[in-house]
């Protein structure tokens, strides 16, 4: 057993250097990474908070996710091996006679701890995790120092039994690095991970313009000419935004799709449907309260692992900016495509300013 040391918050970088900085698909130019660095690596993919809840959202809190670290003790500084993660005692357990095929971290997935609550929605609610987890770890090793390739493999969970490998991220030594930015100050990547919750009610006020579309702007749009603040990890980006807007000042209620190039909002469907979303979304009190519902939407397993990068972003950048988001998936498709005019939806993301 290997104790890992209490986990630091670093003052910097911002979350909005990392997201940066992943956009330019370029690490931090930081000091080597330490033991303790490793910890809190491991953390941001699926740290134990307050004893249970994790780092990374998990539908009905099944956390069907495992993660493991491979070291050749050159880039990560731990002893030759692999070991498991164990999140909420905080140690790295070594797995006898595994191979170290490569260094850095890998994501196995235990699909029945969701699909035994949620059938076979629930293989869609593993894929979207595993999103959200990719995404943490990513922003960590950027802000970390490291470059890294990522392999998803087997995410095809159907009629998978037991523990099964579904990604892989390599650590590399980068060759060129990202020296942040101080355009923007914000809230350091660390704090804001730890910080990060769902939230289910919110404050009647409503939501600027610009708060919305600075938000969508970091968790989707280009913030670079053609580079969305996370990669393009299946070849090109799988999945398309959209915005209910209730209360917002500066636009009239409607379904907007967010255009990523520009970070304009274009009309597709204009009036109120927040009791058609509520409806059909199994009646959850924060679509129908909530000033805004953001709607990811794609086609594939590919793009419900995508849609979970995104909406990990979403509930980052919420978190940032003193607002709040919880991620939903449990409604009926078609039904929400109608309403709203957007095909094959994926999650249903409220948001808005949290309630006391």
């Amino acid at each position: 057993m290997y104790s890992l040391p209490k986990v630091q918050v670093r003052d910097r970088p911002s979350l909005r250097e990392a997201l940066w900085c992943l956009a330019n698909n370029t690490p931090l130019e930081c000091s080597p990474c330490d033991v303790r660095g490793v910890a809190r690596i491991l953390f941001h993919v699926q740290g134990c908070r307050d004893g249970r809840f994790r780092t990374v959202p998990s539908a009905g809190a099944t956390y069907p996710l495992e993660v493991y670290l491979y070291s050749r003790n050159e880039l990560l500084p731990v002893d030759y091996g692999v070991y498991r993660y164990r999140p909420c005692r905080s140690v790295l357990e070594p797995v006898k006679g595994a191979s170290v095929g490569f260094e850095g971290f890998a994501i196995n997935s235990v699909s029945e701890r969701t699909t035994s609550f949620y059938g076979s929605r629930g293989y869609r609610y593993v894929r979207q995790e595993i999103g959200h987890a990719l995404q943490n770890l990513l922003l960590s090793l950027v802000s970390h120092g490291f470059a890294y390739n990522v392999r998803v493999v087997n995410i095809g969970l159907e009629g998978v039994v037991g523990e099964a490998r579904v990604a892989e991220v390599e650590v590399r030594e980068a060759r060129d690095h990202c020296k942040g930015f101080l355009v923007e100050r914000g809230a350091p990547l660390d704090a804001v991970i730890a910080s990060r919750s769902s939230i289910r009610t919110f404050k009647k006020e409503g939501l600027s313009e610009e708060q919305l579309l600075t938000l969508l702007k970091w968790s989707t749009g280009d913030v670079i000419e053609g580079g969305r603040p996370y990669p393009k990890i299946f070849g090109s980006y799988l999945v398309e935004t959209y915005v209910f807007t209730k209360s917002v000042k500066g636009l009239d209620p409607g379904v907007y799709y967010f255009e990523t190039s520009t970070g304009e909002l274009e009309p597709v469907k204009l009036g109120d449907v927040s009791e058609d979303l509520w409806r059909h979304s199994l009646r959850q009190t924060s679509v129908l309260r909530a000033p805004a519902v953001i709607i990811l939407a794609g086609r594939g397993y590919e793009a419900e692992v995508e849609c979970g990068i995104v909406g990990q972003n979403i509930y980052l950048n919420a978190t940032h900016d003193g607002l709040g988001t919880v991620a939903i998936g449990a409604f009926n498709d078609e039904n929400i495509a109608r309403v709203t005019g957007v095909e094959d939806p994926l999650y249903l993301m409220p948001l808005g300013r949290p309630a006391p």
